[in-house]
């Protein structure tokens, strides 16, 4: 997966250094290979509407391809902000995002999802659950594909209520050790399949003084931030001393980030329960 290297989040991204990024956004016809029944309509198209309602690209990144001729149609991926946004209640370091997803070749669909942003660590979560937070366009029916694609930005936007106060909700549970150690073992089982060159315990590192709490939100954080950029110290299936990769595929930081999400929510409501 290929990120704008000079791009924080923090900073609105130009057409420019999107195409840099992500030249598969601007894509003028689909790969060659799609079958007649496939409806084009530009990613760009798409970033247009959006920008026109306020909406800026904070990120952006496109999945590599070994076949030349796919260059330039490949999975790409923008994170948008609202103009004007702020923090969110209860979690201040927190900026609501969403999450556009879309192929040229078949291998998406437009998938839009709602995503948090946090300041302090400069990190993504993508926090859609089964078919909340989360809609999905076919590239087919005779509908503005566009229209149907701002619509379903809107229908996100109002499920972020709900999302927010989960979080918010987690920022309150506290957690034990061994409930932490519990989280970071089925958060390790949903990246490595129990073939992990890390102990769990190692996803529970603090990487910065705001992350020492034990709440269940800080804790979902620090084990998806140690997840999703690696660099942890292991063991590999060879016994050779390593460090875990950081996730550079969309389709697996999409899957991880899900499940690490309803992991929480699962946590939170038995911890509710308690």
């Amino acid at each position: 997966m290929r990120t704008y290297h000079f791009n924080d989040g923090k900073s609105v991204l130009s057409n420019e250094q999107i195409m840099a990024v992500a030249p598969s956004v601007f894509a003028d016809r689909p790969y060659h290979a799609v079958s007649e029944k496939y409806r084009f309509i530009p990613t760009s198209a798409v970033l247009t509407r959006l920008q026109e309602e306020g909406w800026d690209v904070m990120q952006a990144f496109e999945n590599r391809v070994r076949l030349a001729d796919r260059r330039g149609f490949t999975k790409h991926r923008l994170v948008l902000q609202k103009r004007g946004a702020q923090p969110l209640t209860k979690l201040g370091d927190t900026l609501p995002r969403i999450v556009l997803t879309n192929g040229h070749d078949r291998s998406s669909a437009y998938n839009v999802e709602a995503g948090l942003f946090r300041l302090v660590c400069l990190n993504g979560l993508m926090v859609s659950s089964g078919n909340f937070g989360k809609v999905r366009v076919q590239h087919s029916g005779s509908k503005d594909l566009a229209e149907r694609v701002l619509e379903g930005t809107y229908a996100v936007v109002s499920d972020m209520q709900e999302i927010t106060a989960q979080a918010g909700e987690m920022s309150s549970i506290a957690l034990s050790s061994a409930e932490q150690v519990a989280y970071a073992e089925a958060a390790s089982l949903i990246r490595w399949d129990g073939n992990a060159p890390v102990q769990a315990e190692q996803l529970l590192r603090v990487r910065r003084h705001e992350d020492a709490k034990t709440d269940l939100w800080t804790i979902y954080n620090r084990v998806q931030e140690n997840i999703i950029r690696g660099g942890l110290r292991g063991v590999n299936a060879n016994g050779k001393r390593s460090k875990t990769r950081g996730v550079n595929s969309i389709n697996e930081s999409t899957r991880i980030n899900r499940a690490l999400w309803q992991l929480a929510q699962r946590m939170a409501v038995i911890k509710q329960a308690a």
